[in-house]
């Protein structure tokens, strides 16, 4: 892999914290550019963000966006040199709710165009729950427009669903521009269902959560399921195999913990890995 790209979500809260050393970490470690995270741009305008990730030779390839937030950021992204506009997740209720929202992912790729963007929908493992014998992403890739909407396969999400990423790639060729990589080692059960856990924890002023010892005990477990590359479920090379044979346009790596017991080291080694690949 030549261009890889890190998304600013990686180390939940750090992009917030110090979006400067955030930006010269990713630099440090060699990733081509970022993708952007929950409208965190560090207070810069679009063209003072594209002029100071452009000093350190990064570029933007995609922005993670909520959909309550994709009006305003259509006019803010294309002056980023942001190529993608992804809608980082949707809460199906039911098959009706989940055709509605394909929709809505019709409705919001022909915005996108308008503005010079591509839009894309990225996926989490409940994207995989079945509804008449078809999964939520199943239906939205059927019911939208491959001319407005694109995806970004979750490698991880999808394993932690049981689900072989490579060959879902395979099954839906031509509709991944955008792979998220990251390492899981098992599939998850209903023991990993931290939606209690995040619902009973207040809010500090940056929006993260503040968990007591047992929370944070309980997170913290689960979150070393995001194992070193190579060593998890995923068969990497298999799934770069594959995504290329499609068209795959960028790899962007997304580290939610840090397995070196170092944010550096560890973006650092998921870079090097990656660059190994044929």
């Amino acid at each position: 892999m030549k261009d890889i790209y890190l998304i600013t979500a990686s180390f939940a809260g750090e992009i917030r914290r110090d979006f400067r050393g955030y930006v010269e970490m990713a630099a440090r470690a060699g990733y081509r550019g970022l993708e952007l995270f929950d409208c965190a741009y560090g207070g810069f305008g679009p063209k003072e963000l594209r002029d100071y990730l452009d000093s350190y030779g990064l570029s933007v390839i995609s922005a993670h966006v909520n959909v309550e937030d994709t009006e305003s950021q259509l006019i803010y992204l294309p002056q980023t040199g942001c190529r993608y506009i992804v809608c980082p997740m949707l809460r199906v209720a039911d098959r009706d709710d989940a055709y509605r929202k394909a929709e809505l992912l019709n409705q919001l790729g022909r915005k996108a165009k308008d503005a010079g963007l591509r839009y894309a929908y990225h996926n989490h493992d409940n994207d995989f729950d079945i509804y008449d014998g078809k999964t939520v992403i199943d239906i939205f890739i059927e019911n939208t427009d491959p001319g407005l909407v694109t995806f970004e396969l979750d490698a991880a999400w999808a394993w932690r669903a049981g689900v072989n990423a490579a060959e879902f790639i395979r099954a839906h060729a031509g509709r991944f521009e955008l792979i998220h990589v990251k390492e899981t080692s098992r599939v998850l059960g209903p023991e990993d269902d931290l939606h209690e856990l995040f619902s009973k924890a207040k809010r500090g002023e940056d929006g993260r959560p503040i968990f007591t010892p047992e929370m944070k005990r309980r997170f913290e477990e689960r979150q070393k399921i995001n194992c070193k590359l190579g060593d998890g479920l995923i068969n990497m090379p298999e799934l770069k195999k594959a995504a290329d044979a499609q068209g795959v346009q960028a790899y962007i790596v997304e580290r939610e913990y840090a397995y070196t017991g170092d944010n550096f080291t560890t973006i650092l080694a998921d870079r090097q890995y990656l660059s190994q690949l044929e």
